[in-house]
């Protein structure tokens, strides 16, 4: 039997009741083939569908694929020709026609046209233009930061208070989160077409930032000085350090309080230092930020006792995540000729947790404390005989008769001493609780009245958990 062989690179469009039997080569589409199934070579359709209007459909989305590939030459000529990310947004407005900004993972502004002017939902934080903390813990709330770091393409969604559609994309290095795109569809509504040029855009952004020199920072080396003699010891008087301090920008305050950062990997390290220290410097006002190996450690100064606030905290959150970081915050200090010992109190902890897993990237030295002097303590045998023996016993008697006794006091330590909510967790009656106690007293001689000897009991507790830890 003959065998037609139709012209190459040409797709046709065929009835199977017309031409399905027949002996052809080529590519072919064939339409209405109902319970029929071509030759493997062919593509098929098995509806009946008017071939004219399968033809214009085709054109159609041939034409859309067209226009979507001269957008993106043109970003690539933005790109290619090194006319940096003003020129690389400026461009992708005259296709999307909706405004376009570009922030950092620390919600900073990098870049945006037309140039955004919005005193509802940004502020100047350290000099630069950032998303207001009410806007970023709506993003927070609506899992839209979520989303960005966990989708690799656009997605379209609804934000509180707005008639319009938001469209957000992750802008990444390798697997890390360094910013995000968003366009606020005031305009005119989003295309699946604008989605694939944000996509296309989202990835120029990225080679940009790689060979972007934009964030170098000129106070970079002072900081960087400043901070190594501080921690150093190399200053001697308060006075002469709050100067310093000053003339870097910062207003010394009544407290201080330091922040390490350090990378989960050091591969993880994708960009220009720079980068990651002008995104901290927008998390944190009144700071300054100096770089110690692949580390980079925050000077902060306050009027009060609270280290981070909860939006401080959020934001510093969301930049560790997408950076694949954790980082660390000192005890607060009101001396900073002190700085040293609090510097280590911050890089002894990262040090020991960039080994481990963390389930939140922020640790605070106040959750590790007793971990740290432990460590510090050069004889272990030594911490280990310091756990009461009340406590050591109590362990031995509850893995030898299979009982609680530790468990439960641990829960009454933990529920503040108080018996009806230590009862509640344990699931047990008040008066069982007390009957535990009282069997304490009897058969490990604990003095539940002497608080000092509370002390002793929830430090040998804490002691015991850290040593099996290890």
């Amino acid at each position: 039997m003959a065998v037609y062989h139709l012209c190459p690179n040409i797709l046709y469009l065929a009835s199977y009741s017309k031409y399905g039997s027949a002996a052809l080569s080529g590519d072919i589409l064939f339409t209405g083939c109902q319970d029929h199934t071509p030759a493997s070579s062919s593509l098929f359709i098995r509806e009946d569908i008017d071939l004219l209007e399968l033809y214009h459909v085709i054109e159609d989305s041939l034409l859309d694929y067209q226009h979507i590939e001269v957008q993106r030459n043109s970003l690539f000529n933005d790109l290619y020709n090194g006319r940096g990310l003003d020129k690389l947004l400026q461009t992708a407005y005259k296709y999307i026609n909706n405004p376009i900004v570009l922030c950092d993972s620390s919600y900073a502004v990098l870049a945006s046209f037309p140039e955004v002017v919005d005193n509802v939902n940004l502020e100047i934080r350290n000099h630069r233009l950032s998303l207001k903390s009410m806007f970023s813990q709506n993003m927070e709330n609506n899992k839209i930061t979520d989303r960005i770091y966990h989708s690799i393409y656009p997605f379209a969604t609804k934000v509180d208070d707005y008639p319009y559609d938001w469209i957000f994309q992750s802008v990444r290095i390798k697997r890390a989160v360094v910013g995000y795109l968003c366009i606020r569809c005031i305009e005119r509504d989003y295309t699946d077409s604008d989605l694939d040029l944000v996509h296309s855009l989202t990835q120029m952004i990225s080679i940009q930032l790689q060979k972007d020199d934009s964030y170098r920072n000129p106070q970079g080396i002072k900081y960087d000085m400043f901070l190594k003699e501080l921690v150093s010891r190399r200053f001697q008087e308060e006075e002469a350090i709050k100067t310093q301090l000053s003339l870097l920008g910062v207003k010394p305050c009544r407290y201080y309080y330091l922040i390490t950062c350090g990378f989960n990997n050091s591969s993880n390290k994708l960009m220009a230092y720079h980068y990651y220290l002008q995104q901290l410097s927008s998390i944190f006002s009144n700071s300054i930020t100096g770089i110690f190996g692949s580390r980079f450690t925050t000077l902060v100064s306050g009027p009060t006792m609270e280290s981070l606030t909860a939006q401080q905290e959020s934001r510093l959150e969301t930049f560790l995540t997408m950076n694949h970081m954790i980082a660390t915050v000192s005890y607060l200090f009101d001396k900073l000729k002190d700085s040293s010992a609090y510097f280590s109190q911050c890089n002894n902890l990262l040090s020991q947790r960039l080994c481990t897993y963390n389930e939140k990237p922020v640790l605070f030295y106040s959750d590790y404390y007793l971990n740290h002097l432990v460590d510090s303590i050069a004889n272990k045998e030594f911490a280990a005989a310091s756990i009461h023996p009340s406590i050591k016993f109590m362990k031995q008697y509850d893995e030898t008769h299979n009982t609680k006794y530790l468990h439960s006091l641990e829960i009454f330590f933990n529920k503040n001493r108080n018996a009806k909510a230590a009862a509640d967790a344990l699931f047990i009656h008040k008066s069982t609780l007390f009957y535990r106690l009282d069997k304490m007293k009897e058969l490990f001689a604990i003095h539940l009245d002497d608080s000092d000897a509370l002390f002793s009991y929830e430090y040998s507790l804490k002691l015991l958990k850290i040593t099996s830890e290890q």
